[in-house]
């Protein structure tokens, strides 16, 4: 992975050039974020509405076809739209995957024209009488609605959404990124439209630009659009609690034919940078793949889970765990990774295992270099904390972490919230 290049070209917006040679297509990479905040459901819908109402035209193209022929004529390029949440904050994305330069004709510049469309569809949405049209917002407002129904299906998903829900119900991390149903159908074009001038004055972005060549050309014509923008960008800010208070324990029941078993455990950090590598570490060995702990002993030995993984949410300071379990066996398989956790914070794991988990992670930080629209993603963590390190970097720190230093990480991790979907019982089932 080359080194990266980064410039800021404007209040709170950051230009990212990441060269790359071995790919045959380019991404343009734009990352938009603003604070969640409990209390305010009306704005988290109508930012997530605008990520995927902003990528489907502008005042150059307005209707599908348009602009369906404008992206033909750069080469085929794909657009796309997402909407996440990294720690609290709503990261609403709009990019392009095109060909790379070098394979266009007459050295024509596809990179500069899919920053150019990119930002008429950010800066010159396609208005009638100064708002968006009612016809657009209720086609996005039955999509938007659709995602979060899809979530409901999705009982993995659904379940770590509600356990994020009960976990952090005093906290913006609760909130779904993509909004509450109500909150969507109530929004007005007025709404949608206001929420797009706060996003260009106060939302933090990046341009992340993955190609081949000179990617200064483009960082010029991103700069000189903004030229003149009023911006405000707001502080993103998330909120740490270093140790779990009072266990909670949810037990709910749906027609599931698998239960879910998860444990939400507070990771000890006091923010995303503290003992990041040690604590990502000590995860990965905890729950990540079949050298791990759970996957060991939880899985394999004690046959107690369909599938037992843990993961860091590190913008966040949580490790969730997640298992599918047969209902009868959520209360014991519960606590066997406990079990597994308390070994951890006593130093009962081999050497061995210590570098298998090691291995595993740096190979997983390699495997950013494999496509360009994960080269780009690679880049998410630089626009909320402004470290943009290469996977090497990550992985030399990583190898770089003690025994001592798992063990002392492991020792910082308390539970906080046990959840459980369970089987529903009887003819309703």
């Amino acid at each position: 992975m080359s080194q990266v290049h980064v410039s800021d070209i404007a209040a709170g917006v950051r230009y990212v050039f990441a060269p790359a040679g071995r790919f045959k297509t380019s991404r343009l990479l734009l990352q938009m974020a603003l604070p969640l905040r409990l209390g305010q459901p009306e704005a988290t819908a109508a930012n997530a509405l605008l990520a995927f109402l902003l990528h489907r035209s502008c005042a150059a193209y307005p209707t599908p076809r348009a602009l369906k022929c404008k992206l033909a004529e750069l080469y085929g390029a794909r657009l796309s739209a997402n909407v996440q949440k990294i720690g609290e904050t709503q990261l609403l994305s709009i990019a392009l995957t095109a060909i790379d330069d070098r394979f266009a004709l007459e050295n024509e510049s596809v990179a500069q024209g899919c920053a150019a469309l990119l930002l008429d569809l950010l800066f010159a949405p396609a208005l009638e009488n100064g708002a968006f049209p009612e016809a657009s917002i209720a086609l996005e407002k039955r999509l938007l609605m659709e995602r979060l129904e899809s979530e409901v299906s999705n009982k993995w998903l659904y379940s770590q959404r509600r356990c994020e829900a009960l976990m952090c119900s005093n906290e913006a991390y609760g909130l779904n990124p993509l909004g509450e149903a109500e909150a969507i159908a109530a929004l007005t074009p007025a709404e949608i439209t206001e929420a797009w001038r706060q996003l260009l004055r106060t939302a933090s972005m990046q341009f992340v630009l993955v190609a081949d060549g000179d990617g200064i050309a483009v960082g010029e014509e991103i700069k000189a659009r903004f030229a003149g923008t009023p911006r405000e960008p707001v502080d993103l800010k998330t909120e740490f609690i270093k140790v779990a208070g009072e266990q909670k324990n949810i037990r709910e029941e749906q027609a599931v034919e698998q239960a879910k078993l998860l444990l939400g455990f507070r990771a000890g950090m006091e923010n995303a940078s503290d003992r990041r590598h040690a604590v990502n570490l000590m995860t990965e060995l905890f729950g990540g793949g079949v050298y791990s702990k759970l996957f060991l002993n939880v899985r394999e030995k004690l046959s107690l889970c369909y599938a037992c993984h843990a993961g860091l949410h590190g913008q966040k300071g949580i490790i969730l765990v997640r298992s599918g379990v047969d209902t009868e066996k959520a209360d014991e398989a519960r606590e066997a990774i406990l079990e597994q956790m308390r070994q951890m914070q006593e130093g009962e794991f081999t050497d061995d295992e210590l570098a298998a988990a090691k291995r595993a992670l740096c190979d997983s930080y390699q495997t950013a270099e494999d496509l360009p629209e994960s080269l780009a993603a690679w880049y998410t963590r630089g626009l909320l904390t402004g470290e943009y390190n290469t996977a090497a970097q990550e992985s030399a720190y990583v190898d770089a972490v003690t025994r001592e230093e798992v063990i002392e990480a492991a020792r910082g991790v308390t539970l906080d919230t046990v959840y459980v979907l369970a089987a529903k019982k009887g003819e309703d089932a």
